[in-house]
């Protein structure tokens, strides 16, 4: 891939696709795709972090896989439901970026505390690609641990991502957690890899991403549970999330029960369960005068990614802070995050107001 030019930056500033950030580091963050830059993209200094390309998504499988990924040996890896996150070495140190080019200061800290040193000595130009779980201010708080990083790709500093075979060995040379490896498989294999695709439905997985052995090709497959599941989560939310969303998740699910000849009532059913489920809850509150809110639970060291979150987040949602204790030298912080525009929409409903359509 080729480095970005001094010019190219500067042209990408002017168009308004990239921007000039400040802080703990001075960048230039792509915040949309620009020619061959993919969004995402960070420049420090004369240090290029490649944007992390949107991997396609397949809605059939065995089509799927002849039509988007070549002959010969493939892995299939676990699809972790997390925010994607790159690390890379700065200066001796660790920093993280999210999908979009920000310094991300929380992941930054986390990363701190991995143990990351030994990697990056060895591979000070590699950039650590991955999904981060737990108490984050993305995703569900977790009791049992903190939260993890799962590694599912290693950028060689140039864009390109190091094959399978090599990413695995090292991540487990270096303790390194990687997204589950769920088995190599040939590309045709379209019996074997469809027994998988079941078997993670069954057990309420999210799906998997289809690797060529180089790392050259993937795909990704998700699983009728994970779409169900995340219309029940979300479907609260109708207003604050893009109608895409839910047309995106009927879509790829009707596609998968059609190809396994699942039962179309029994989904039918926990499709209906999972759309009412959420909204009806959101419509309750509503009719109380009620926010409608998700919580979240973090743990940090330095005060100041508290007021980075909350400057960030605070874009789209209300940001409120519900209570702070102080414990091993951490500071853990319970919040929620208020979604303006379906609290302001349903209480307007259930107190009374009409819509034209």
């Amino acid at each position: 891939m080729p480095q970005i030019s001094n010019a190219r930056a500067l042209e990408g500033i002017k168009r308004g696709k990239a921007a000039r950030e400040s802080g703990e580091l001075e960048y230039i963050r792509f915040r949309e795709g620009f020619r061959d830059v993919e969004r995402g993209t960070v420049i420090v200094g004369d240090r290029v972090i490649w944007g992390f390309p949107h991997i396609k998504r397949i809605f059939t499988l065995e089509a799927g896989l002849k039509r988007n990924m070549p002959e010969g040996p493939l892995y299939a890896e676990e699809k972790i439901d997390g925010f994607n996150v790159r690390v890379a070495f700065i200066g001796k140190k660790a920093y993280a970026f999210s999908r979009g080019g920000f310094l991300d200061l929380f992941v930054t800290e986390k990363a701190r505390e991995m143990g990351l040193e030994g990697f990056f000595h060895d591979h000070p130009d590699h950039v650590l690609c991955g999904e981060m779980i737990g108490n984050t201010p993305y995703t569900e708080p977790a009791e049992d641990f903190d939260v993890r990083l799962y590694v599912f790709d290693i950028d060689q500093g140039d864009g390109a991502y190091l094959p399978c075979e090599e990413k695995y060995r090292l991540m487990r040379r270096h303790g390194i957690r990687g997204a589950p490896v769920l088995g190599k498989f040939d590309s045709s294999d379209a019996k074997g890899l469809s027994k998988l695709a079941l078997s993670l439905n069954r057990g309420r997985k999210e799906g998997m991403v289809l690797k060529s052995a180089d790392r050259e090709a993937a795909v990704k497959y998700v699983t009728p549970y994970s779409d169900i599941e995340d219309i029940r989560k979300e479907s609260g939310l109708l207003f604050d999330m893009p109608i895409g969303f839910y047309y995106q998740r009927v879509l790829r699910s009707s596609f998968f029960i059609s190809d396994f000849a699942l039962d179309r009532d029994a989904h039918a059913a926990m499709l209906g369960k999972a759309f009412y489920e959420g909204l009806i809850r959101s419509i309750k509150k509503a009719k109380k005068g009620e926010e409608i809110a998700s919580e979240f639970e973090i743990s940090i060291r330095d005060p100041a990614i508290w007021d980075d979150i909350r400057k960030h987040m605070s874009r789209e949602v209300k940001v409120q802070e519900l209570w702070r204790r102080e414990e091993d030298g951490r500071i853990r912080i319970r919040f929620r995050k208020v979604y303006r525009r379906t609290s302001k929409t349903l209480i307007s409903y259930a107190n009374g107001k009409g819509m034209t359509d």
